[in-house]
């Protein structure tokens, strides 16, 4: 299934869900498109490789991250207890063990879209904004 025809370069959603520059939508936010390669799953370049906007605020900045995962975790654990309870009807024990195992899978992919939603609260995308920050 093909998303980016679905999701609109230039909007917010774009920007998390490829996990582009907020800024250009041009850059990536990671330095490896793998997130599964864990000694690299967090790592960020200090700026956009296309506009040249810095990805670096304050230090601690992204463990604000966790506030912006959570309600992501949140909401795939309410929408697999319905799922596996409710219209499968597993047990809550097998289900709970399901969700816990599925949510792990997840979490480096979660980490990343909590650090996207994040940073895209505070840089907005701006379509006249050219290659390194030069109009």
């Amino acid at each position: 299934m093909r998303i980016s025809r679905k999701i609109k370069k230039g909007t917010l959603l774009y920007s998390i869900v490829y996990l582009k520059c907020p800024k250009c939508q041009n850059g990536n936010l990671f330095t490896h498109k793998n997130p599964y390669n864990f000694k690299y799953t967090l790592n960020m370049p200090d700026k956009c490789t296309s506009c040249g906007i810095s990805y670096k605020f304050e230090p601690g900045f992204y463990s604000a991250a966790l506030w912006t995962s959570y309600p992501i975790v949140i909401l795939i654990t309410a929408f697999l207890c319905v799922l596996f309870m409710v219209w499968l009807n597993i047990s809550i024990s097998i289900s709970l063990v399901l969700i816990g195992i599925i949510l792990l899978v997840l979490q480096p992919l979660i980490m990343r879209w909590g650090r996207a939603i994040l940073i895209n609260n505070f840089i907005s995308y701006d379509a006249t904004f050219k290659l390194n920050g030069k109009l």
